[in-house]
Parts: structure tokens; C-alpha cells; sequence
């Protein structure tokens, strides 16, 4: 199949300046010397210009572009490498900045296979320590097992960055020469930006020609090697670059309730509720974080299929738990059948929100679904319909997660910021718990 990238470039929108003037630390992830230029030469040189630090991390060794006499394996990968500083250099990247993986080329682990958890721990590491706030990363379904493995190494590796969320634009590489219609994107509006980078063009283009292994005929023993032809380039050097901000990994609105119902339907326990000891763990350290007292009427937000609701139950006179799944509700409510004091209502916040009183709501592993914007109206729902005394539980799972707006640190400090007295609150490896009181 031929890609059509002219209409693939067509949707693009530009990149604002004053968002890039926001970026003070950027991550470049690239499978392989050469693709850092090909795809964010000019990108480079605009952040180095306004101030941001920027690094690179080289995933694989390089070292099977070509079948060489004169250039072993090992040889080629180190002279790919230095390549590599060479066109950094060019770009205005010290060679400080950069780190090299050594996968294997062509041979990169993928997730599930060995190698691939050493990889997550040492780019986890890496991410802690430095907390770009903008990635570059190949794009998810790029015609390339590296490409995809480095997309792959990277959500892994966030997962188990707690409070940070950072904004990451995929590339594309060879879905411009080699795409079959199952690796093409389809992208909603505003996913795909471009920047114009004219005025960057003769450094990018240096940049690429100091891939001499890649871009010459440098190695000359090997007729089948692979080689950066002039149409290749021109995908790269027509002055604009192309980045894809996908919603998928970069959701910034409320997730939907398609987006449950899917989860539900296709597993009646998404997230382990009956079965994991994390679960029961965590339920039970909260149900022993509200304060002692017998609850005339609380609020569940989110009960799913009502594991911590029946726990609740025994605390409060009257017990409303929602949630926005009706698939996960129709299997509370068989759960709970034989409770009379407890209702369910199905919607979301803010939007479905009751318009009653409490003196008990709790929200466990819910905000983070929300956008910014519903998230402080769903603060002040629940300010609203606290009486004086009313205790709010929050709990939420602080690591990253790809599909979801905010992190559990967001929800958290947004309520912090609340006219709420702070109890109690503590932390885990993997979530944390706060505890508010409204004053009278």
C-alpha cells in the first residue's frame, strides 16, 4: 500500500511558540542514530535556542544496518555512535546529553520478552531522575519492530513514574515509506501538529549527512546495505516536522462512558476488585481512615461493581453510591441486593452529581478520570453537599497512566486547595489516602 502523505499532512495544525516556551526539559527517545535528526532536527535547535535542556536516549547498538567485513558489528555500532555525537553536535546537543541502551538492532526487546523489564527499570530510572515534560517517542504502530518496542519501553517505564504526567509526541519514521493500512493513524482533528522549521533546515540537513554509514557510501562491501536515499530525506527536509499529539496518550478531556462500558463488557472485573490483595488491602486501610462515628447519609463516586460499597455499608444509616457503568452497576446491585439502606444511581461527574446533603463522601480512583476543568467542578459540588463536620476520603493510585487526564497526585493537591481541614493522609508505594473535614 502507498502511504498518502500528502493528505496525512493535510490535518496538521502548527505548533504554537508559546507553548514550546513552557518546555524547559525535553526527552528524545530514538531506536536508532540517525532518527534524532531525521524526525527532530529542527525541533532541537528551537528548544536549545529558547533555553530547554534536551536528551537523548539511543535505544539500540545500531550495529545491523549493514553485513560488513570491514565494519563488524561491533565496529558499526561504534561507528554509529559517534555519528551520532557528530550530528548532536551539529544540532547543538552536548555529547553529555546522550545515553545509549545497546539493544541489539532490529532485535529490541518488545514487551513481554526478555530484556524488555531491564529496559523498563533503567528508562524509569532515567525519567525520575530528569521529568522531561515533553517526549518524543517513535509513533506507536511505526513499520519498525525497535520503533515499536521504544513506544512500547516507554509507557512501561512510566507507569511506574509516580506524580508525573509528562506530554509526549510520537514521530513517524518509516510509516512514510514502508505503512501497511493497519499501521496508519487515525487521527482525530488537532492530533497531528507541524512545526516550520525553515529557518533550522541547513543544520538539520548537516545533521543527517553526519549519518556518513547511513547517508554514503562509506561501508562499500555490502551491495544490500542499507542506505538514507534522497527521497528519504525529503520526507524530513521539506521545512516542516511532524509530531502526533494523540488523545489516546494525552487525554486532557473527562473520559467518556463508552470508555467504561468497553472495560466492563469485556471483563467483568477490569481492575481485580474481588481478588487482589492490593484491593483488599487498600479497602480495608480505608475503611479504617474514616473517622469512628455511625454516618446518617454518604456518597460512594464510583462504586463500580461494589466491593468498598459494601464495606461502607456498615458505617452509614443510608449509602448512595454511583457510578457512571451500568454494566458495573448491574453487578453492585446483585452484590448489595439484600441492603436496603443503600441506593444506586448511575452517571458521571460532575454532570450526575445528586443534589443532596452528606456527612460522608467518598471518592476512591475516580478524579483522576476527570479534566482539569470537571475536576474543580466536582470540588465544589462536593464542598456544596458536605454538611458541617462532613468527612471527604480520597484515595487514588499515583502512578502513570496513559488513558487517564490526571494523576492521583493532581486530584489530591487540587483538593488541598479546597476550604477543607486536612486529618489525616498517608502514602503507599502505589497510592495515596487523605482525609478532609468541612468546618462548620
Amino acid at each position: 500500500m502507498i502511504f498518502d502523505k500528502k493528505a496525512f499532512r493535510s490535518s496538521a495544525t502548527g505548533v504554537e511558540e508559546k507553548f514550546l516556551l513552557t518546555i524547559k526539559r525535553c526527552l528524545i527517545l530514538a531506536p536508532h542514530p540517525d532518527d534524532e535528526s531525521l524526525a527532530c532536527g529542527g525541533l532541537i535547535q528551537l528548544l536549545l535556542q529558547q533555553g530547554t535542556e534536551v536528551r537523548v536516549i539511543l535505544t539500540t547498538d545500531g550495529s545491523q544496518s549493514h553485513r560488513s567485513a570491514t565494519y563488524p558489528p561491533d565496529q558499526l555500532a561504534a561507528l554509529r555512535y559517534g555519528e551520532m555525537i557528530t550530528a548532536l553536535d551539529c544540532l547543538g546537543i552536548d555529547p553529555q546529553q546522550l545515553k545509549g541502551y545497546q539493544s541489539k538492532d532490529s532485535a529490541m526487546p518488545a514487551k513481554g520478552e526478555p530484556g524488555f523489564e531491564t529496559l523498563s527499570e533503567r528508562l524509569h530510572a532515567d525519567l525520575s531522575h530528569f521529568l522531561p515534560q515533553l517526549i518524543l517517542v517513535p509513533y506507536e504502530l511505526d513499520p519498525h519492530r525497535d520503533h515499536r518496542a521504544t513506544f512500547q519501553l516507554l509507557l512501561s517505564a512510566l507507569k511506574n513514574v509516580a506524580n508525573y504526567k509528562p506530554l509526549i509526541w510520537e514521530y513517524p519514521i518509516w510509516l512514510y515509506e514502508n505503512a501497511s493500512e493497519s499501521d496508519i493513524p487515525k487521527l482525530e482533528a488537532g492530533e497531528l501538529k507541524f512545526l516550520d522549521i525553515h529557518g533550522y533546515l541547513h543544520k538539520k540537513e548537516k545533521a543527517i549527512q553526519a549519518h556518513q554509514s547511513q547517508t554514503t557510501q562509506l561501508i562499500d562491501d555490502d551491495p544490500s546495505g542499507f542506505r538514507l536515499t534522497a527521497e528519504m530525506m525529503g520526507n524530513f527536509l521539506n521545512g516542516k516536522e511532524y509530531f502526533m499529539q494523540r488523545n489516546k496518550i494525552n487525554p486532557a478531556g473527562t473520559l467518556s462512558k463508552d470508555y467504561f462500558e468497553t472495560l466492563y463488557s469485556t471483563h467483568s472485573d477490569p481492575w481485580s476488585f474481588e481478588t487482589s490483595a492490593y484491593e483488599s488491602h487498600k479497602y480495608a486501610t480505608t475503611i479504617s481512615a474514616i473517622p469512628d462515628g455511625q454516618y446518617k447519609k454518604a456518597l460512594e463516586i464510583g462504586c463500580s461493581i461494589g466491593v468498598l460499597t459494601q464495606m461502607l455499608s456498615s458505617k452509614c444509616d443510608h449509602l448512595t453510591a454511583m457510578d457512571i457503568s451500568e454494566v458495573a452497576l448491574e453487578k453492585a446491585r446483585k452484590r448489595m441486593e439484600d441492603q436496603k439502606a443503600v441506593a444506586f444511581i448511575q452517571g458521571g461527574i460532575p454532570a450526575d452529581f445528586p443534589d443532596e446533603s452528606f456527612d460522608l463522601i467518598v471518592m476512591s480512583e475516580v478524579g483522576y478520570y476527570l479534566s482539569k476543568e470537571d475536576l474543580l467542578a466536582t470540588r465544589e459540588l462536593i464542598f456544596n453537599s458536605l454538611l458541617p463536620d462532613g468527612i471527604l476520603v480520597l484515595v487514588h493510585w499515583t502512578h502513570f497512566v496513559a488513558d487517564y487526564p490526571l494523576s492521583g497526585d493532581e486530584v489530591h493537591h487540587c483538593f488541598d486547595q479546597a476550604n477543607l481541614r486536612h486529618l489525616k493522609g498517608s502514602r503507599t508505594a502505589d497510592y495515596r489516602l487523605d482525609v478532609y473535614k468541612k468546618q462548620e
